[in-house]
């Protein structure tokens, strides 16, 4: 009877231990080799310092805004950008041209007919003569310590066959694909474009710009 108890135990032992040999082995390679998350990628460019891009303008919206003195009056008038771009890299503008289409002419305030028409006229823009002009950024620089301005831009405006250089404050707003640029009232005397004021004590104009592009 020992016999049987003893040789039924053996062969219980030799069982568990067969099934033992044959279970399938995790090895440490196994848990180490699984493949790891990828980093999130979405291909859009998220701050205007990792630009390296044209960008075309967008004409809706973007103007060259006017105030002066005319008969008299304060005009606040605005010029459409139709086309244009510029190139921007390390966060700087590197160039831009831009297009001013002046049969656009318009008051943006207290809009008088007579008025857009006599802007229009050759005793002022002579749209007739001179139906476009150009807005060009040839430097650009980071501005330091400015709550109100990112960046300075150096540039030419040219407007009835007068290239007038000029410095100016500018803020640069990025979201990605899309650009804003504002720049606050730039100096330019009306003398200088050819344009006699009935008071010369008025005779400085403003412009400032608002342009909207789109990363190419």
């Amino acid at each position: 009877m020992k016999s049987l108890h003893l040789t039924f135990f053996l062969l219980l032992s030799a069982l568990i231990l067969n099934s033992c040999k044959n279970e399938p082995k995790t090895t440490s390679a196994e848990v180490t080799n699984t493949p790891a998350a990828k980093a999130k990628t979405d291909g859009d460019i998220s701050t205007l310092e990792v630009l390296d891009h044209d960008i075309d303008i967008t004409p809706e919206g973007s103007k060259l805004f006017l105030e002066g003195f005319f008969k008299n009056s304060l005009v606040k008038g605005a010029i459409t950008i139709n086309k244009g771009s510029l190139h921007i890299k390390d966060g700087l503008i590197t160039k831009g041209a831009f297009n001013l289409d002046m049969n656009s002419i318009e008051m943006v305030a207290n809009v008088d007919e007579s008025m857009i028409t006599f802007l229009k006229s050759k005793d002022v823009f002579d749209n007739q003569r001179f139906t476009n002009g150009s807005f060009i950024i040839e430097e650009c620089t980071k501005a330091i310590n400015d709550q109100q301005a990112t960046h300075l831009i150096k540039g030419t405006l040219e407007l009835m066959g007068k290239s007038i250089p000029f410095n100016t404050k500018a803020r640069i707003d990025y979201r990605p694909k899309f650009i804003t640029i504002l720049t606050p009232g730039i100096k330019i005397k009306a003398s200088e474009l050819g344009i006699k004021m009935a008071d010369p004590s008025q005779d400085n104009l403003y412009f400032s710009l608002t342009l909207n592009g789109q990363v190419l």
